[in-house]
């Protein structure tokens, strides 16, 4: 571990940390050593909370790697970081301060890996429409067997650009997501659904509020995140669907962000799923028995190289 200073130069033992937490530490003795643990800047320090002695630092900017090992226990969530030089360092986390040393390694990841503009797959302009009204929940049907074309109808030149389609339960035969749009023959395959194949399914959610047309608070609901969109599916006819192409920031929280930052309760083993939409839609869901940080990494792994803000 290095004693050495702040990359702007100052001393971390004398600067305010940014956040600070009680843990442990394994140094290869038979069992894990209290440990306080200190984040400034993009410094890390531990200290010994047995001798008592200054803490040693580490860069985070050396940091090539950070797992979750399991989940957390006693409120404590185990973590692996690799070092560059071969360092390994192996502690139990405060599930606040983990988020803090994950959003700084973002931070820095982010500083220091060059634009991706280049790769970024087009997006098509969205078809013009009317204003679609509140959403409502669509029955399952059959797939038609030789569908015909159906014209599209006209659009008037100054309607506004709907941004949230209605819902359409997981399951449903293929439809326009968006009013106006042509009709999808399901027998043909596309980019679209052979993406769609991989899939991250929540089953123990509850929907919060925020979609339009839904302000009820529902439990025991399903939310499948698809490469395509997060479609939700709850009792009493519940379902509604979001497309990514609305989504422009999904945020995954813990218990007490939830709580400081958006004023919202959620369980202690639980993460608050924050979509922020167009047209100032922001909806919100709660996940049960997921840790934070895995459910963060597997969100972003699926969204991949799709313009979608994973914070």
């Amino acid at each position: 571990m290095s004693g050495s200073t702040q990359g702007d130069g100052a001393d971390p033992s004398g600067v305010k940390p940014d956040a600070v937490g009680r843990g442990w530490i394994d140094r290869g003795g038979p069992t894990p050593e209290p440990a306080l643990f200190f984040l400034s800047g993009t410094s890390l320090g531990i200290g010994n909370l047995v001798e008592g002695s200054l803490p040693a630092w580490i860069e985070l900017r050396e940091a090539t790697n950070l797992d979750a090992l399991g989940d957390p226990e006693n409120g404590l969530q185990a973590v692996e970081m690799a070092i560059s030089g071969g360092q390994v360092v192996r502690a139990g986390w405060p599930l606040n301060f983990c988020d803090h040393v994950v959003s700084v390694l973002q931070a820095t990841v982010a500083a220091t890996e060059p634009p991706t503009a280049a790769v970024t797959a087009p997006v098509r302009p969205a078809p013009i429409a009317p204003t679609p009204v509140a959403p409502t929940p669509v029955a399952p049907r059959p797939a038609p067997t030789a569908p015909a074309p159906t014209p599209t109808p006209a659009a008037s030149a100054d309607a506004p650009t709907p941004s949230i389609a209605p819902g359409v339960p997981a399951g449903a035969a293929p439809g326009p997501a968006v009013p106006g749009a042509p009709p999808v023959d399901p027998s043909i395959p596309t980019e679209s659904t052979a993406a769609a194949a991989a899939a991250l399914v929540l089953e123990d959610v509850t929907y919060l509020g925020g979609y339009p047309g839904q302000s009820k608070k529902r439990k025991k609901c399903t939310a499948t995140l698809t490469r395509d969109a997060v479609e939700v599916a709850g009792p009493n006819g519940l379902t509604f669907r979001v497309p990514w192409e609305v989504i422009r920031t999904i945020e995954a929280q813990n218990a007490d962000e939830a709580r400081f930052r958006m004023n919202t309760k959620v369980h202690r083993d639980a993460t608050a799923l924050v979509m922020e939409c167009d047209q100032g839609v922001t909806v919100l869901l709660e996940a049960r028995d997921c840790p934070t940080i895995p459910l963060r990494g597997a969100i972003a792994q699926l969204v991949g190289d799709m313009p979608v803000v994973v914070v």
